[in-house]
């Protein structure tokens, strides 16, 4: 997203208001694993993209946005992805999911609103999704400026996802900081530390797959500790750096002159474990394009496979599963108290929010000035 449209983030926030989903549950019981019915070719394709999906106000005043998150769902429809993980999701989720066939996605998170109150974060599937949990960072930095990033719940999207009858993966959805300033990439840091402990909190050993908009790389100088808070502590590996740099993490002079997209902030972590062995299979930056060839966001897409096998120790899944449902009065509620913070935020830093109006400003009194000379 632009320095721009992050930045007028928090002014939108003051002129809208849209709605947070909140969720409720229903439980049941998991299948048993049927070995007589698993497949024989077991693969998974998945896409993790930013589809830029905030409202106009926000970046290229000539651009679509409408139509341009009804081109992303058709283009999802057509490659028919098992899993399509999104962030920035925002405003124009009508148009997105209108372009996706139920019947290639029969599967969705229960989407949680556009700016203020939502996260941005959806999975599209067509394996079950269960537990489904949103978790907003403890820490983020930036109101008006440096992203913006606190007048919204950004955060971590999981839910456990049935990739065969009795075969469960744990899937995670993340948007981190954006910005490269002081503050953004401690907040960063604390996220990643964040999301470490979840994955360290669940106490059934299952496969893990990491995907989202980290806002940062290992390559980068300012990586908030993404190997050392995150991959190492839990065990992750970078599919893009196990494929095409050796899972050498510290050294990417080999790609120093290439213009081609590498390393980027479009990740997919993952770990095998509960007698699932998963193996990445490919891994591509992709942008998606128009008729015209023009990008359908300012990111590129993630997009890769993995082979998976079942081991000598693979056990079935035995925890509660749960069926999420959207809850409409705790969703209004949630909205108006989301409202209510950012206007709180808005208005104790007005220094910043007339700081950041000043062009705007200045430009008016110009016009007005020629108006009238």
């Amino acid at each position: 997203m632009t320095r721009h449209a992050r930045n007028g983030a928090a002014l939108f926030c003051v002129l809208l208001l849209l709605p947070l989903s909140v969720f409720a549950c229903s439980s049941k019981k998991p299948e048993p694993f049927d070995a007589a019915a698993a497949p024989e070719d077991r693969t998974i394709t998945l896409i993790n993209y930013n589809v830029a999906g905030l409202p106009k106000i926000f970046g290229n005043q000539a651009e679509d946005v409408g139509a341009n998150q009804r081109q992303i769902g058709a283009q999802l429809t057509d490659r028919a992805f098992d899993i399509a993980a999104v962030q920035e999701d925002f405003g124009y989720h009508g148009d997105l999911i209108a372009g996706l066939d139920s019947e290639v996605y029969p599967f969705r998170t229960v989407h949680s609103g556009g700016v203020p109150g939502g996260d941005g974060l959806n999975l599209y599937s067509r394996y079950p999704l269960y537990n489904e949990t949103r978790t907003p960072w403890e820490t983020a930095y930036g109101i008006i400026d440096d992203g913006a990033d606190e007048m919204t719940p950004k955060g971590i999207l999981y839910a456990l996802i049935e990739i065969e009858d009795g075969v469960y993966l744990d899937f995670y959805d993340i948007h981190a900081d954006a910005y490269g300033d002081e503050g953004s990439t401690a907040a960063r840091e604390v996220q990643f530390r964040q999301l470490a402990a979840l994955l360290q909190s669940r106490t059934v050993d299952r496969p893990v797959i990491v995907t989202g908009d980290f806002n940062t790389s290992l390559h980068h100088g300012n990586d908030s500790g993404l190997y050392e808070n995150l991959m190492v502590p839990c065990g992750l590996t970078d599919v893009w750096i196990e494929l095409y740099n050796g899972g050498v993490t510290d050294d990417f002079s080999a790609f120093a002159d290439t213009s081609e997209r590498w390393d980027g902030i479009e990740k997919v972590l993952y770990r095998s474990g509960g007698g699932i062995a998963l193996t990445p299979l490919d891994f591509t930056y992709e942008s998606l394009t128009d008729g015209d060839g023009a990008s359908l966001s300012d990111h590129p897409a993630a997009v890769c496979s993995f082979a998976y096998t079942l081991t000598e120790d693979f056990s079935p899944t035995e925890e509660p599963i749960t069926v999420t449902k959207r809850n409409v009065f705790r969703d209004a509620v949630t909205k108006v108290r989301y409202i209510g913070l950012d206007l709180w935020k808005i208005f104790t830093n007005f220094e910043q929010l007339t700081a950041y109006l000043a062009p705007e400003i200045e430009k008016l009194k110009e016009a007005v000035s020629a108006w009238f000379s």
